[in-house]
């Protein structure tokens, strides 16, 4: 027994120090590919010391000292370096989609369209290009209330989003879910697609899309809804909505949500956004808006006529 722990010890030890090597190796070759560069014309005694440092890390010799005392060697070794870190990199991401891939995302869930229960594959007509890359790479998500003071403004900035940057290349689809929730919607599924469709002209594009009626929140709640909620929440750290038009930004590429804005917050402000996911690059830090139009939200969904309201709009089932 004691001869088992002491090898778990050593076991556990030895992971630390492969962790720190790790880390030392990607921080210091940041740190030092400007000196190495500009040390390219200076002497060989410079360029060796750099490299001693930069290749010797938490007590583990990437290269021997041989190496190092062949001066022909310098870009041998600097190649060694560069190849180190890109196999980190590769590690790191793969580690980083292997984690993701036992997640849910939003092609995990169905929604009723139409009266059938519709995957979100086939909703946003979703496929692989030739070049390998997601045919849709950017969904917008958001829970509508045609009555709603707002729609009157909210609803042509979604279909103008949709006619820039979906109606050519179909790279971005916006979604809307109907609900009697957060508000009574007398009007059925399909009556409110032909009111969308003649007093707005949202449905006409296909990159616009109208969902059936579901309910958001309670234990009647749908799926998707309820993950959604859960999977991109306020910065209060609140999952449940809070009022209608809240917007939730997925990747098509990934089908995760990346961000979500407030029930107030227009449309058109989520450009940038939009054009980062389509390019496959970070979304860039929230316009100085995005933190006050969600506290105005946390307070109007105290006392607005269409707050989502337990008792009132919606009901544990």
């Amino acid at each position: 027994m004691r001869y088992y722990f002491h090898h778990v010890l050593a076991v556990l030890a030895l992971a630390t120090k492969v962790r720190a090597f790790r880390t030392a190796v990607s921080t210091r070759s940041q740190r030092h590919t400007v000196q190495l560069s500009l040390s390219q014309n200076g002497s060989s005694e410079q360029r060796r010391a750099i490299l001693r440092q930069l290749l010797t890390v938490g007590g583990w010799t990437v290269l021997t000292p041989s190496a190092l005392a062949d001066e022909e060697s310098f870009a041998a070794i600097s190649a060694r370096a560069n190849q180190i870190s890109q196999d980190m990199n590769k590690e790191a991401a793969q580690v980083a989609v292997t984690q993701r891939s036992n997640d849910k995302t939003a092609y995990d869930f169905s929604l009723p369209m139409e009266g059938k229960n519709t995957p979100f594959k086939d909703i946003i007509g979703q496929s692989i290009t030739e070049s390998g890359d997601a045919r849709v790479k950017a969904i917008l998500v958001v829970n509508l209330k045609q009555d709603d003071p707002i729609a009157r403004k909210t609803i042509p900035e979604l279909i103008a989003l949709a006619t820039k940057y979906g109606r050519d290349t179909s790279a971005l689809r916006v979604i809307v879910s109907p609900s009697d929730q957060g508000y009574y919607e007398p009007d059925t599924s399909q009556l409110i697609r032909l009111k969308l469709a003649s007093e707005y002209g949202y449905g006409i594009n296909p990159s616009t899309i109208v969902t059936d009626k579901v309910n958001f929140l309670g234990t009647g709640a749908h799926p998707f809804w309820r993950w959604l909620q859960a999977s991109c929440r306020t910065p209060a750290g609140l999952g449940r909505l809070e009022g209608n038009f809240e917007k939730f930004l997925l990747d098509g590429r990934t089908g995760l949500p990346l961000r979500r804005y407030p029930r107030k917050y227009k449309p058109l402000n989520m450009e940038d956004d939009i054009a980062a996911v389509l390019n496959g690059k970070p979304l860039p830090p929230p316009r100085a808006n995005w933190q006050e139009e969600w506290r105005a939200a946390a307070a109007e969904a105290d006392r607005d006529t269409y707050r989502f309201q337990k008792g009132l709009n919606y009901y544990d089932q």
